[in-house]
């Protein structure tokens, strides 16, 4: 009992003065909450997020679902989100597949392996990313050729006006394979890529696979040797070694820390505004935020599907380390 009481009255002033701080706070919040509130209604904007319900009233250039003039603003919402998630799903998988072997050839035994995988990381890594993407959108994706000189690969074209794929669709008959065509100056059919869409994929994914081949080395380093030297006595190449016995042990470590750089992509994706790609930021911080006025919604709706997005990042690579974990104890 007298060891309770010393504990609690060496305890109590801090406890005390966090809550006071608490309170501090939730007072300032509040009152700045109030003064907002206040100033919209003398100066006679709405507030709310029934705006969500109005028709838009404009395009949005890439719409992986049905969008219209006539669709209301929540379903602009949701296009955007949609663009965002492509745009981030596309980079981090790019991106990873770059980082992968940059990685192994950190380590290579090669001197021009091994020196050109460190250019990559060392060049990369130190250019600004939104540099890296007006280079790719200005520049590189630009001096493509127009549609009727469209560079073809298979069912594959390539313009200045985007990357177009062959996408499957439900026909009279049933499932059928709908391939772009060129036709003038417009491509029909097929599933189109946005020439900004390309520009700040390739942008993120480089930038970010300097980070994470780091990352990745940093694993493949944690592996003990032994482990190499015993796949190579039971008869494996070094490539399989690599893919089979390493790489597996190296994500155990790895994975953590790569989360954290698939976040740091995830919200470095809200510079698409500065090339016009069709994201949460341009869409619904830029052109419904000037279209209502409801500055406070808009950004609240900003900041909650990034870190909603961030969030799913992060349950995703938690999820996958845990079966990672699991399969290595079996």
């Amino acid at each position: 009992m007298r060891m309770s009481r010393a504990v609690l009255r060496e305890r109590l002033p801090g406890a005390l003065g966090q809550l006071l701080l608490l309170a501090v706070v939730a007072w300032l919040a509040w009152s700045g909450l109030a003064n907002f509130l206040h100033n919209l209604r003398q100066l006679h904007i709405a507030s709310g997020f029934q705006f969500l319900q109005v028709q838009a009233g404009f395009e949005i250039a890439q719409t992986p679902i049905p969008f219209g003039p006539g669709s209301t603003y929540l379903r602009a919402v949701a296009v955007a989100a949609l663009n965002t998630l492509l745009v981030v799903a596309l980079a981090a998988l790019l991106g990873t597949l770059i980082a992968v072997p940059v990685a192994f050839g950190r380590l290579a035994a090669q001197a021009l392996v091994r020196g050109a995988c460190t250019a990559w990381v060392e060049v990369f890594r130190n250019i600004p990313l939104l540099l890296q993407i007006f280079f790719w959108y200005f520049s590189a994706i630009a001096l493509l050729p127009g549609v009727a000189d469209s560079l073809q690969f298979g069912d594959i074209l390539l313009n200045n006006r985007g990357l177009f794929l062959p996408r499957l669709h439900w026909g009279d008959a049933g499932l059928a394979l709908e391939r772009p065509v060129a036709e003038g100056f417009n491509v029909s059919g097929g599933l189109a890529l946005l020439p900004e869409l390309l520009a700040l994929t390739l942008g993120l994914a480089i930038y970010n696979s300097a980070f994470l081949a780091e990352i990745f080395r940093a694993g493949i380093q944690s592996v003990p040797r032994g482990q190499s030297e015993a796949a190579a006595a039971v008869g494996l190449s070094g490539t399989r070694a690599a893919l089979l016995v390493v790489l597996p042990q190296a994500l155990r470590l790895a994975l953590p820390p790569a989360a954290g750089q698939y976040q740091a992509l995830a919200k470095a994706s809200s510079l698409a505004a500065a090339i016009g790609y069709p994201d949460i930021m341009q869409i619904v911080g830029g052109t419904v935020l000037s279209q209502t006025s409801q500055a406070l919604e808009a950004m609240t709706l900003v900041v909650t599907l990034y870190a909603a997005i961030n969030l799913l990042i992060a349950l995703g690579v938690n999820l996958a380390n845990r079966r990672l974990l699991r399969r290595q104890a079996r």
